[in-house]
Parts: structure tokens; sequence; C-alpha cells
């Protein structure tokens, strides 16, 4: 409990929760918070601590190695393996440029020779913020094509909408969590209403490009 009173003090204390606005999420989900994560990472102190609080918490567990989606959970990724004393790789999302799809973003997948590092190997995923899980849940089937095994998923903060089964893994284990709810776009009482997508945090950007080239 003391880790988590801890870690929610440090997010607040560095103004990265959000409420009250527009927000598009990776999955393609709307809703009315988000969590900046962008606020906190220059702070290297802050971060090193969350990620120390997060190992301190995961220490039990038989990791050989820790794997973070890029961009978004490779600092904190890469923290708690120094925290453990373990070596620590990412997963960055495929180049899908040419293809034709409606995805946001493309899937994860491991590359750099980071495939033959994870095989055969205990892996834990570790991201900063979960919002529908998508990131953990891609990683974590990235991991598995790579034949390395996925024994946890770790983050320092959760918006409660996904568990592990959610994100197919065998166990998810988080400092705090944050309750955001979220729609589907077509659900979106926010779109209905006609409240403008925050363009300058999480995916509202992508969301509002993408809608603009459909309707040309």
């Amino acid at each position: 409990m003391q880790k988590s009173v801890e870690a929610e003090k440090i997010l607040r204390e560095s103004n990265t929760i959000i409420s009250g606005d527009h927000f598009v999420y990776i999955s393609g989900h709307h809703g009315d918070g988000w969590v900046n994560k962008d606020a906190i990472l220059p702070d290297t102190r802050k971060i090193s601590r969350l990620a120390f609080l997060m190992a301190e918490s995961l220490k039990d567990l038989k990791i050989d190695i820790v794997c973070g989606p890029a961009v978004g959970g490779l600092v904190i990724s890469q923290w708690v393996a120094y925290h453990l004393d373990l070596p620590s790789v990412f997963a960055e999302h495929q180049d899908n440029r040419g293809a034709d799809t409606k995805e946001m973003r493309p899937p994860f997948q491991l590359k750099r020779g980071f495939d033959k590092i994870v095989r055969g190997k205990n892996v834990l995923i570790v991201d900063d913020i979960v919002n529908t899980g998508l990131s953990i849940r891609e990683t974590a089937d990235a991991v598995r094509k790579c034949a390395g095994q996925v024994i946890a998923a770790s983050a320092y903060c959760t918006r409660g909408n996904v568990d592990a089964a959610g994100m197919e893994v065998p166990r998810f284990i988080y400092l705090v969590q944050i309750d955001i709810p979220s729609w589907t776009a077509e659900e979106c009482t926010l779109c209905k209403t006609g409240v403008p997508v925050n363009t300058d945090f999480a995916h509202g950007r992508e969301f509002v490009e993408s809608s603009v080239a459909v309707n040309e």
C-alpha cells in the first residue's frame, strides 16, 4: 500500500493526470482523461524512483529479461531492469508504410537481434501507463512469436480498464490505478456533443488526420 501512495504522490506532483477533455487512445477508444507521462519523463530521479518501487513489487518473480513497448514503455522498462539488475530490450512498431490498413499504429515486433535474446527466456513486459492494454498485449504477442515466455506484465499506472486476462498475460502488477472510463468512437458522447478531440496528448492527432483522409 505504501508503494502505491508514494507513486500516486509522485504522479500528481508532476502534473501527469489530466481530466475534463476529449482524448483518443491507441486502441481507438475515446475518453475524458489522460495520464501525461511526458510531464514526468524529463525528471530522471522521479522515473528512477517509480521504477524502484515497481522493481520492489517484482523482485520475487523469476525474470530473465525485461521488455517494454517503444516508445512509451521503453524508458520505464529500462529503469526497472536496472533496479532488478537484469538486461532490457524493447519492441517497436512494424514498418507498414505503403500498406493498406486502417490501424493508427502497426503491431509491435522485436527487431535489432532482440528476438534472439528473448528466445527461451522468462520475460517481464513493462509499460508506463496502461489505458486499454493494447501495447502490453501486442508486446507479449511479439515476445511469444520469438519463443520467449511471458511471465507477467507491470506498469506504474493503470486506468483500470483491463486486467491480466484482457492483456493475455499471466499476471499484471501495478502501483497506481486512476479510473478513467473509455468508449468506442461510435459510442463516444464527447463526439456526439461536438467536443473537439485533444490533438496535443494521447493519439488525437492521428485520429483527426485519419478522419480527414477518409472524408477526402
